[in-house]
């Protein structure tokens, strides 16, 4: 979703190796309501967590999450209580950040094997999808893919609620055009639905809004999952990428062309290709003064022509 990506690229791996960690978890679980346990598991995991630093061990997150996913019920309620943690409590850019991450993606993954946690796990995720914390915040879409891989077409249908909100709607996208979700679904309609509204809500924001960081992780999310669901569902994607070609603002007629770039479509899409993208040319509207213009820069025309 932004520039963290390759830091969080989560993904399932091996089981927990660290002794340490998988000791104080047990004990966590075994006896919930004691406090020397909880704060023996928050070092452990604080410890090993590669922050702060430029690469979190995603690794290490998603290992943890498989383990205490795999308690059960037994585990939801220290799950929870890590993926709530505030800022206060896991400060963003200290290792205790990786606390809320572990708690976010055992979550996702203990929605997805019972599915009777989805609502009150969704509620968790949304939540956690604004966090002030981008570790955090950029970690959702991992969790709400591991719901979606079990889930499939009803979990499209479920965060429907999520497309009012700028950070929530990019997470959903980012989530929808990973693999593990992508394989699992098979209705285009709902896909196309999310899409639309996450388009709207951009496309409708105020001028001050659309200054806002969400906003601009969700141009960015607009911008690749398209091309990643046209992948799956092919050419009504590409109807509704003509249909946003009408807009005037730049940056999303930017996020619609960086969909059509990819070597991956190119090939068995070439057509759609070229009837979006000449849509989005059709809707570009000319500069008032070509000769002036000098390409890859923004107002140099102007400062150029006041120097003569």
């Amino acid at each position: 979703m932004s520039s963290s990506g390759s830091e969080t690229r989560a993904r399932g791996g091996d089981g927990l190796r660290n002794e340490a960690i998988s000791t104080a978890l047990r004990a966590c679980i075994a006896a919930p309501t004691s406090e020397l346990p909880r704060m023996k598991l928050w070092k452990a995991l604080a410890i090993a967590s590669g922050l702060p630093g430029t690469r979190m061990n995603v690794t290490l997150a998603n290992a943890f999450a498989t383990e205490a996913a795999a308690h059960g019920a037994a585990a939801d309620s220290l799950l929870t209580e890590m993926a709530t943690l505030d800022a206060d409590e896991a400060p963003g850019a200290t290792d205790l950040e990786f606390l809320p991450v572990c708690g976010v993606l055992g979550l996702g993954l203990r929605a997805a094997l019972e599915p009777k946690q989805r609502p009150k796990v969704l509620g968790v995720l949304h939540d956690a999808s604004e966090d002030l914390r981008f570790r955090v915040r950029e970690i959702v879409p991992f969790a709400l893919a591991r719901i979606g891989e079990r889930a499939g077409d009803a979990l499209v249908l479920e965060v429907a609620p999520w497309m009012d909100g700028f950070f929530q709607a990019a997470a959903v996208l980012v989530a929808m055009s990973r693999p593990s979700w992508l394989d699992a679904m098979n209705d285009a309609g709902p896909v196309i639905e999310r899409l639309d509204e996450a388009y709207g809500l951009a496309k409708n924001a105020t001028r001050s809004a659309s200054r806002y960081p969400g906003h601009k992780a969700l141009v960015e999310a607009l911008g690749v999952a398209p091309a990643a669901l046209a992948g799956r569902f092919g050419v009504p994607v590409f109807d509704m990428l003509e249909r946003w070609a009408v807009t005037t603002i730049p940056e999303l007629r930017e996020a619609i062309a960086s969909n059509l770039r990819g070597p991956k479509l190119a090939g068995r899409h070439a057509a759609d290709i070229e009837r979006v993208r000449a849509a989005v040319a059709k809707n570009t509207a000319p500069p008032r003064d070509p000769s002036i213009i000098v390409h890859g820069t923004r107002g140099r025309g102007k400062k150029r022509g006041r120097g003569r």
